[in-house]
């Protein structure tokens, strides 16, 4: 069995590019300008590509993701316990400044608040820069923590 071509510096200097494209790729799309066909084909593309990996490490197991055997432990309410808490909160502010009209200067609404967020490019793209890293990161770990043999050409 031959060693794989990826390890040590090859990795490493292959994932100082992926982030690089990445990064770029990601201050692109959030410069194109909103409710155009290319500004739907930008944030779906990552979506999309990662559903067709999915797709293919399911079938044949490209990826190494495929499950040997379930020896996670079962999930805790500790992990979503915050986000579930943020969701509400968000609901309740957005119930409360609807219920005021959606013109309230104390109470915002999540639109308001976000369409100034969004104004700038660099929060753009720092935002869409947290939704690849969260949409890609369960598969990112599955990769990485799967066994050596598993999915990898020799």
């Amino acid at each position: 069995m031959r060693p794989s071509p990826w390890s040590g510096a090859s990795l490493r200097s292959a994932g100082i590019v992926l982030a690089a494209a990445v990064t770029g790729y990601a201050w692109w799309a959030t410069g194109v300008p909103p409710f155009t066909v290319r500004v739907y084909v930008a944030v779906g593309a990552p979506a999309i590509l990662l559903l067709v990996m999915g797709v293919l490490d399911s079938v044949i197991g490209v990826g190494g993701m495929a499950p040997s055997a379930p020896q996670q432990e079962p999930p805790h309410l500790r992990r979503p316990l915050p986000w579930v808490f943020l969701l509400l909160l968000a609901v309740g502010l957005e119930g409360a400044g609807l219920a005021l009209g959606g013109h309230s200067g104390a109470i915002p609404t999540l639109s308001t608040v976000i369409d100034h967020a969004l104004a700038g490019h660099a929060v753009r793209f720092m935002l869409f820069c947290g939704w690849l890293a969260a949409g890609w990161a369960p598969f990112l770990r599955a990769i990485r923590t799967a066994p050596p043999d598993q999915g990898r050409v020799a």
